[in-house]
């Protein structure tokens, strides 16, 4: 058990955090200190091995069968599909995103908060965001796939613990992580007002957002 652990709940908490003034840094952030975790590696190496398999599969037979399709989670009752979702990709890159992100951002949330609190936000973030897109496109049969519920959750934890961290926008740009995360609601929300509801799943980014929001300030 780390030291925040043992200090309890409340040593956790961002406004206990904003209160004293600590545990702020303010300089240039390249990528996280020290050895990846636990969580954050295992969840790399499962979406890594889960799209692998889905490589080696015929053609969209996982996406059938766990991906996030809004019109069988509500018509057929397929809920395990708000959870599974989150493991499926939809190529390479998304992939390569998704978990550059999560090592960046996550493992030194992880390193802080411990691993099941850790464990526990990303998968209520992933479900929030899976629920959300269910939600908000009750009679689509376009799936959705992809981590990115949790990966955002992810990033809005991140900025309420480090606001004033300075990372690099696009490998190029400095810019203090409060801010990114205001360009990224920003975005998200433009993006989701335009959308045909084909493509990006704009709501599931909000959703897991909002889930982690409220669980960060009202649960713990």
């Amino acid at each position: 058990m780390d030291r925040t652990e043992d200090a309890g709940p409340h040593a956790m908490s961002p406004s206990y955090r904003y209160q004293r003034g600590i545990g702020m840094p303010s300089g240039l952030s390249l990528g996280p200190p020290g050895p990846v975790p636990p969580v954050v590696k295992g969840l790399i190496i499962a979406n890594t091995a889960v799209y692998l398999l889905q490589i080696l599969t015929p053609h969209y037979v996982l996406v059938a069968w766990f991906g996030l399709i809004p019109w069988r989670v509500i018509g057929g009752l397929e809920l395990w599909r708000v959870f599974t979702y989150q493991f499926l990709h939809g190529g390479v890159w998304h992939l390569a995103l998704n978990m550059l992100v999560l090592w960046m951002f996550g493992t030194e949330l992880e390193q802080r908060w411990g691993q099941r609190f850790f464990l526990k936000y990303y998968m209520l973030c992933a479900v929030g965001g899976g629920l959300t897109y269910t939600l908000v496109r009750a009679g689509s049969s376009i799936p959705s796939v992809g981590a990115s519920g949790a990966i955002y959750g992810v990033l809005l934890a991140y900025g309420m613990w480090f606001p004033n961290r300075v990372v690099l926008l696009a490998f190029l740009f400095p810019i203090r992580v409060r801010h990114l995360i205001v360009f990224l609601i920003v975005l998200e929300l433009l993006q989701a007002m335009e959308s045909t509801g084909a493509g990006i799943a704009y709501a599931a980014h909000l959703g897991g957002m909002a889930v982690g929001y409220v669980y960060l300030r009202w649960w713990i």
